[in-house]
């Protein structure tokens, strides 16, 4: 069991790395950040969200971010073919971003929201898995923040084998009202209150 937990630990610092990377080398390109505000707007508040992977929660006591009101453009479904030079697919004012070298081939991915009272979102094709971290940038502009510490939002992922909710890596930009989780694999994911 301490064996399993230091590969995860292990792996996860790896993931913070690559992370960290993707988000530093995106941001010295000649354009702009896909990930980030344009170069000319505001300083970022971003604020880390720690991953805590000691932290089971059951689902009942998971506090899910709450839509004030559902932006039409979030229904249906959004699909790019992306392949080995990445790039970004775009729902709403919701974006996947795949770097380089993130898929061995080209895959029709999706993004959807399903209806709900909730942020929730689906990626897919379901267990597709990336060579490196993806980025998931998550607006919550349109969501209830009565009583929300916007610092503290965190994004969580549905695990169909243990059937609940876990963590991520996350960063929030509260300046652009963006939460932004860091992934290698595809599932539902959701925006958790603190």
């Amino acid at each position: 069991m301490k064996l399993l937990k230091d590969f995860r630990t292990v792996s996860m610092l790896l993931f913070l790395v690559l992370a960290l990377a993707l988000h530093v080398g995106c941001s010295q390109d000649s354009g702009s950040s896909p990930v980030g505000p344009e170069r000319n707007a505001a300083p970022l508040d971003v604020i880390t969200t720690a991953y805590d992977e000691e932290a089971e929660e059951d689902d009942d006591d998971l506090d899910f971010l709450t839509v004030a009101q559902r932006d039409p453009a979030e229904d249906g479904v959004s699909t790019a073919e992306i392949g080995l030079a990445g790039g970004v697919l775009t729902h709403a004012a919701h974006r996947l971003v795949v770097p380089p070298g993130a898929l061995n081939e080209t895959l029709e991915l999706s993004f959807s929201m399903p209806l709900s009272d909730t942020l929730t979102f689906d990626l897919g094709p379901h267990g597709t898995q990336f060579n490196v971290p993806v980025s998931l940038v998550f607006n919550y502009g349109n969501a209830d923040l009565t009583a929300v510490n916007e610092s503290l939002l965190q994004v969580y992922y549905y695990d169909p084998g243990t059937q609940i909710f876990e963590p991520i890596f996350t960063t929030v930009d509260t300046v652009n009202n963006v939460v932004i989780g860091y992934t290698n694999h595809f599932s539902r994911y959701a925006l958790i209150r603190k």
